[in-house]
């Protein structure tokens, strides 16, 4: 993430650039406020990926896929085309991109993760979609009828096993552990990855034909040699 998209739009660094080299060039759009005119912007992109020998550009936005956003990805898409250039995008802006890789979460709020992958990939083209891993950890107070959870840290998940020490099971259906445990008379169910279970992800991506995945290092740096081990 050593590039940022400001205002015009321009691209500029984030970050030092002298070491980058290969791989997907990523922006995000934090200090982006006016978008007008998309053609230098295009341009910048382009140039700086032939610069640095990179496949492609990860359009990192954390923005809505809608107005001048939408039309700006969607020249960013149609320029890095025609350079012979990847463009990465996330889900929402998946159907205004025709020629770039979708990222398609695997945190759930409900449903199975093959479901997820196997609908993403008939909605948008099994050829596009990129598995983009989220590591999971969070307790859920039963019965979590919002189907969403209180989001843990690594070390209030390691407080939470070592006070329990609940047996754990796991899930095929969202390709994560659980356990559960109670307090003050509520029971709850605390959902969490590691490194078994990210693999176990990246290898039903792989099985539905799934060829490319996104895994952020400071996500899973302390369990990547599980999920990279060379058997898988």
């Amino acid at each position: 993430m050593a590039y940022r998209a400001g205002d015009g739009p321009r691209l500029y660094r984030a970050a030092p650039p002298e070491s980058i080299s290969g791989g997907v060039l990523a922006a995000e759009d934090s200090h982006l406020r006016q978008v007008g005119g998309s053609a230098v912007f295009c341009q910048q992109a382009a140039r700086e990926c032939k610069a640095r020998g990179a496949a492609g550009f990860w359009a990192n936005w954390s923005r809505p896929a809608e107005g001048a956003m939408a039309a700006l990805t969607a020249e960013l898409d149609a320029a890095l085309s025609r350079q012979g250039l990847a463009l990465w995008v996330g889900e929402a802006y998946g159907p205004g991109c025709p020629a770039a890789q979708v990222l398609v979460s695997s945190a759930l709020s409900g449903g199975t993760l093959k479901g997820r992958l196997s609908e993403a990939m008939d909605r948008l083209g099994g050829n596009r979609v990129v598995l983009a891993v989220e590591r999971m950890a969070a307790d859920f107070a039963l019965p979590a009828v919002s189907g969403q959870g209180q989001p843990l840290t690594p070390r209030e998940l390691a407080a939470l096993r070592e006070q329990h020490r609940p047996k754990r099971w796991y899930s095929g259906e969202f390709c994560a552990w659980y356990f559960a445990y109670e307090r003050e008379g509520q029971v709850h169910l605390v959902l969490y990855d590691d490194g078994e279970s990210i693999r176990r992800k990246l290898l039903l991506a792989k099985d539905l034909g799934i060829v490319q995945a996104l895994v952020a290092w400071a996500e899973v740096k302390d369990c990547v040699d599980t999920i990279f081990a060379a058997k898988g």
